[in-house]
C-alpha cells in the first residue's frame, strides 16, 4: 500500500489534470444554469397525481415546489445515472468562488502542496453551510425558544443544533440556495437517518429512474413531519420514509392571499 506525505492511502489520490477535468465537468453545468426550477399554484402537489401532472410538463430534472399554510412540497424526476450529477466536492469550491482554472490551481496547491498527485481539493470550512443559513426559507426553527429535552428522535449531538437543508439533494440539482427547496430541520435527522435513506435512492438512480418527492407539514402539536416518497417511472411507490422533528419549535411562513389558494387536498 503506498501512503503518501500527508498519510494518504494511494487508493484517495488523484492526478491534478484528472481533478481539474472533473472540474470543469460540472462548470460546464454550473455556468448552463443548473437545475430549473418552477414553483406551482395552479393546481395542488398535496398528492402524487398532481405532482404527476407537474412533472409531465417540464423537462426531466427539472424540480417543481409548492407551499400553503397546510404543506410544503418538492419533486423532482431522475432520469436514470443522473443522481450524482453534481458532486459536493466541486459545490464547496463553487460556494468558495472557485470558478476559473487559475483559482482551482490555486485551491489544489493549498490542499496537496507544489505535487502533481493528492486529493481532490476542499476549501476550508463550509461557505454553502454557512451561506445557506442565511437563505430566505418558508419553514425556519423559531431560535428564541430552546429544545424539547424530552425529544422521541432516538438520536443526538453533545450539542443538539438545526440544519438549513434540502428537500432534493443538490448532488441531483447542483442547486444550493433556493427558498422553495430549503428548510430548517433537525441536526441531527439530517446527518444520519435522512442522509443514508437519500444516500441509498441515490444509489438507486444509478438503475433506474426516480421520481423523488419530499412533503412537509406541521401536527396538531405543532411538530414539523418530513416524508420522503420516491416512485419508479409509473409513478408507482417504490419507497417511503418519514420522520417528526419534536425538539424544536417552527415558524411556518407563507404568503397570504397567493399561497393560501390551495388549502384543501384534492
Amino acid at each position: 500500500m503506498i501512503i503518501d506525505i500527508n498519510g494518504r492511502q494511494s487508493s484517495q489520490l488523484i492526478s491534478y489534470d484528472e481533478a481539474y477535468r472533473r472540474f470543469q465537468r460540472y462548470l460546464r453545468y454550473f455556468i448552463k444554469g443548473a437545475t430549473p426550477v418552477y414553483e406551482v399554484r395552479s393546481f395542488s402537489l398535496a398528492d402524487i397525481s398532481g405532482i404527476k401532472k407537474a412533472l409531465e410538463r417540464i423537462k426531466h430534472g427539472s424540480a417543481i415546489w409548492q407551499h400553503t399554510d397546510q404543506w410544503h412540497v418538492a419533486a423532482i424526476y431522475i432520469d436514470k445515472g443522473e443522481g450524482f450529477r453534481f458532486s459536493r466536492k466541486v459545490t464547496n469550491l463553487f460556494a468558495h468562488d472557485v470558478i476559473s482554472e487559475e483559482q482551482f490551481k490555486q485551491a489544489w496547491e493549498e490542499t496537496n502542496g507544489p505535487y502533481d498527485w493528492g486529493v481532490f481539493p476542499r476549501k476550508p470550512g463550509s461557505a454553502a453551510t454557512h451561506a445557506r443559513k442565511k437563505q430566505a426559507s418558508y419553514i425556519v426553527a423559531d431560535r428564541n425558544k430552546p429544545e424539547n429535552e424530552q425529544s422521541s428522535i432516538e438520536g443526538s449531538f453533545k450539542r443538539n443544533e438545526v440544519h438549513r437543508t434540502h428537500l432534493i439533494s443538490s448532488q441531483v440539482t447542483g442547486i444550493e440556495y433556493h427558498k422553495g427547496l430549503l428548510i430548517d430541520y433537525d441536526g441531527w435527522l439530517n446527518v444520519n437517518p435522512m442522509n443514508q435513506f437519500e444516500s441509498e435512492m441515490l444509489d438507486l438512480s444509478n438503475n433506474q429512474d426516480l421520481v423523488w418527492t419530499a412533503t412537509i407539514w406541521l401536527d396538531n402539536q405543532r411538530n414539523l413531519h418530513w416524508r420522503y416518497r420516491m416512485f419508479d417511472s409509473e409513478y408507482q411507490l417504490i419507497a417511503e420514509k418519514e420522520w417528526v422533528d419534536d425538539r424544536w419549535s417552527y415558524i411556518w411562513r407563507y404568503d397570504a392571499g397567493i399561497q393560501d389558494k390551495l388549502t384543501k387536498k384534492e
